[in-house]
């Protein structure tokens, strides 16, 4: 077998294998209480929950054990997949190029091809004057650290406040509230494409830039 052949066929082969892992993974999520249902909303109406909602309505409930009110998030493995990986396109019911996750939080953000990179702080994340939970803002880049290429992809973390949690739960018998809070965090991921002002902003620069040095190169000439 030619060394092309080879590495064509190495590469299939764990494309393969990390096709098979995700839907593993997505499978192993989905628990008793998270059957495949389709839901039909309204024309013009789209899941985009603020962060308290989706904080106090889903994820909260989702660490509780309790009924979510629609079950259209599920649980995935993250952050052990490349963005491209993630099924994405299969999340109808949001933003195009938009998904919501449940997932294990862990300190590994790494990928085959890349590594998530937080950036700035923590920021806490209000119900009326609770802080709820906080949101936590990631971009992924290509490549290995410090010297990665940033891409348009970018998630959002979101966690729930142990102490607003243990108020709520008020204060359970023999309850470990940090490890409750712990065990899963829900991510806003997306894609975020260039917009189109931006384009124009950036083709116009570009057009004033040519503009200065045909200018220039005119003045030199005469």
């Amino acid at each position: 077998m030619a060394l092309l052949d080879i590495v064509s066929y190495s590469q299939q082969t764990s494309a393969t294998r990390n096709n098979n892992l995700l839907a593993c993974s997505i499978s192993a999520g989905r628990g008793s209480n998270q059957d495949d249902e389709e839901y039909n909303l309204p024309l013009g109406y789209r899941f985009s929950p603020r962060g308290n909602e989706l904080i106090t309505h889903y994820l909260i409930k989702k660490i509780s054990g309790q009924q979510l009110p629609a079950n259209i998030i599920r649980e995935i493995d993250l952050y052990a997949f490349d963005p491209h990986q993630l099924p994405i396109s299969e999340f109808k019911y949001g933003k195009p190029d938009e998904a919501y996750f449940f997932t294990r939080p862990g300190k590994r953000r790494r990928t085959s091809s890349g590594y998530w990179k937080p950036t700035g702080r923590d920021l806490p994340i209000l119900s009326g004057k609770a802080i709820v939970g906080f949101k936590r803002i990631l971009i992924f880049y290509e490549g290995k650290a410090p010297r990665g290429i940033k891409t348009p992809w970018v998630v959002h973390e979101f966690r729930v406040n142990p102490l607003y949690f243990s108020a709520i739960r008020r204060n359970k018998l023999g309850e470990d509230v940090n490890a409750k809070v712990e065990s899963y965090i829900a991510c806003k991921i997306r894609y975020k494409r260039q917009r189109q002002s931006d384009k124009c902003g950036t083709s116009s620069k570009t057009q004033k830039a040519n503009q200065s040095a045909a200018e220039s190169t005119l003045k030199e000439t005469v």
